[in-house]
Protein backbone atom coordinates (compact mmCIF):
# COMPACT_ATOMS: atom_id res chain seq x y z
CA UNK A 1 0.00 0.00 0.00
CA UNK A 2 3.10 2.51 0.72
CA UNK A 3 4.66 1.90 -2.27
CA UNK A 4 1.98 2.29 -4.33
CA UNK A 5 0.83 5.44 -3.08
CA UNK A 6 4.50 6.76 -3.11
CA UNK A 7 5.84 5.06 -6.57
CA UNK A 8 5.45 8.31 -8.20
CA UNK A 9 7.91 10.40 -5.52
CA UNK A 10 10.15 7.03 -5.48
CA UNK A 11 10.64 7.11 -9.12
CA UNK A 12 11.57 11.35 -8.78
CA UNK A 13 14.25 10.59 -5.99
CA UNK A 14 15.51 7.83 -7.87
CA UNK A 15 15.67 9.88 -11.27
CA UNK A 16 17.52 12.82 -9.00
CA UNK A 17 19.80 10.25 -7.77
CA UNK A 18 20.63 8.94 -10.92
CA UNK A 19 21.17 12.65 -12.62
CA UNK A 20 23.47 13.66 -9.75
CA UNK A 21 25.27 10.55 -10.23
CA UNK A 22 25.57 11.19 -14.30
CA UNK A 23 23.76 8.13 -15.10
CA UNK A 24 20.85 8.72 -16.81
CA UNK A 25 18.55 5.69 -18.35
CA UNK A 26 19.53 4.62 -21.47
CA UNK A 27 17.03 3.26 -24.14
CA UNK A 28 16.78 -0.51 -24.48
CA UNK A 29 18.15 -1.88 -27.36
CA UNK A 30 17.08 -4.51 -29.44
CA UNK A 31 19.57 -7.48 -29.90
CA UNK A 32 19.09 -7.17 -33.72
CA UNK A 33 20.25 -3.37 -33.80
CA UNK A 34 23.34 -3.97 -31.33
CA UNK A 35 24.31 -6.97 -34.13
CA UNK A 36 23.40 -4.57 -37.50
CA UNK A 37 26.04 -1.92 -35.24
CA UNK A 38 28.88 -4.43 -34.40
CA UNK A 39 29.05 -5.48 -38.11
CA UNK A 40 29.04 -2.07 -39.57
CA UNK A 41 32.13 -1.74 -37.25
CA UNK A 42 33.77 -4.51 -38.52
CA UNK A 43 33.16 -3.81 -41.94
CA UNK A 44 34.48 0.18 -41.28
CA UNK A 45 37.48 -1.47 -39.26
CA UNK A 46 38.32 -3.99 -42.47
CA UNK A 47 38.26 -1.04 -45.08
CA UNK A 48 40.56 0.97 -42.75
CA UNK A 49 43.04 -2.07 -43.01
CA UNK A 50 42.55 -2.18 -46.80
CA UNK A 51 43.21 1.09 -47.31
CA UNK A 52 46.69 1.04 -45.00
CA UNK A 53 47.87 -2.50 -47.13
CA UNK A 54 46.92 -0.91 -50.47
CA UNK A 55 49.24 2.27 -49.39
CA UNK A 56 51.96 0.16 -47.51
CA UNK A 57 51.99 -1.91 -50.95
CA UNK A 58 52.43 1.24 -53.14
CA UNK A 59 54.78 3.01 -50.22
CA UNK A 60 57.04 -0.36 -49.62
CA UNK A 61 56.91 -1.59 -53.21
CA UNK A 62 56.56 -4.84 -54.43
CA UNK A 63 59.92 -6.51 -53.24
CA UNK A 64 59.50 -5.50 -49.76
CA UNK A 65 55.50 -5.84 -49.52
CA UNK A 66 56.08 -9.51 -50.49
CA UNK A 67 57.75 -10.31 -47.06
CA UNK A 68 55.61 -8.02 -44.86
CA UNK A 69 52.31 -6.51 -44.16
CA UNK A 70 51.15 -3.73 -42.72
CA UNK A 71 48.93 -5.04 -39.46
CA UNK A 72 47.71 -1.53 -37.95
CA UNK A 73 48.31 2.53 -36.87
CA UNK A 74 48.47 2.51 -33.06
CA UNK A 75 49.33 6.00 -31.33
CA UNK A 76 51.09 6.97 -34.12
CA UNK A 77 53.20 3.85 -34.53
CA UNK A 78 53.05 1.71 -37.42
CA UNK A 79 53.59 -2.17 -37.03
CA UNK A 80 54.75 -4.02 -39.44
CA UNK A 81 54.68 -7.95 -39.93
CA UNK A 82 57.99 -9.54 -41.64
CA UNK A 83 58.11 -12.86 -42.79
CA UNK A 84 61.18 -13.88 -41.96
CA UNK A 85 64.17 -12.62 -39.34
CA UNK A 86 66.41 -12.13 -42.34
CA UNK A 87 63.83 -9.77 -43.92
CA UNK A 88 63.29 -8.22 -40.14
CA UNK A 89 67.05 -7.21 -40.63
CA UNK A 90 67.29 -5.99 -43.84
CA UNK A 91 63.89 -3.46 -43.43
CA UNK A 92 64.78 -2.76 -40.37
CA UNK A 93 68.09 -1.26 -41.20
CA UNK A 94 68.05 -0.17 -44.82
CA UNK A 95 64.94 0.77 -45.24
CA UNK A 96 63.22 1.51 -42.77
CA UNK A 97 63.75 5.81 -43.30
CA UNK A 98 62.45 5.36 -46.88
CA UNK A 99 59.95 3.93 -45.75
CA UNK A 100 58.85 5.89 -42.94
CA UNK A 101 58.84 9.09 -44.88
CA UNK A 102 56.88 7.17 -47.91
CA UNK A 103 54.12 6.11 -45.08
CA UNK A 104 54.00 9.92 -43.93
CA UNK A 105 53.48 10.86 -47.56
CA UNK A 106 51.08 9.07 -47.79
CA UNK A 107 49.15 9.60 -44.37
CA UNK A 108 48.42 13.22 -42.95
CA UNK A 109 51.07 15.13 -41.38
CA UNK A 110 51.81 13.57 -37.81
CA UNK A 111 49.68 10.25 -38.25
CA UNK A 112 52.54 8.02 -38.31
CA UNK A 113 55.84 8.87 -36.13
CA UNK A 114 57.47 5.36 -35.98
CA UNK A 115 57.46 2.02 -37.53
CA UNK A 116 57.75 -1.13 -35.38
CA UNK A 117 58.74 -4.22 -37.42
CA UNK A 118 57.76 -7.76 -36.07
CA UNK A 119 58.29 -11.36 -37.49
CA UNK A 120 55.24 -13.27 -37.66
CA UNK A 121 52.96 -15.53 -39.86
CA UNK A 122 50.51 -13.45 -41.89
Amino acid sequence: MYLRDNAHEFRRKENNVRERCGRKRTAEKKLGDMLQDTVASVKRARSRNKSLREKWKKAAGEDISSHTEARMIKGGILYVGVDSATWLHHVSTFKKEKLLTSMQNEFKKGYISEIKFRVGVF
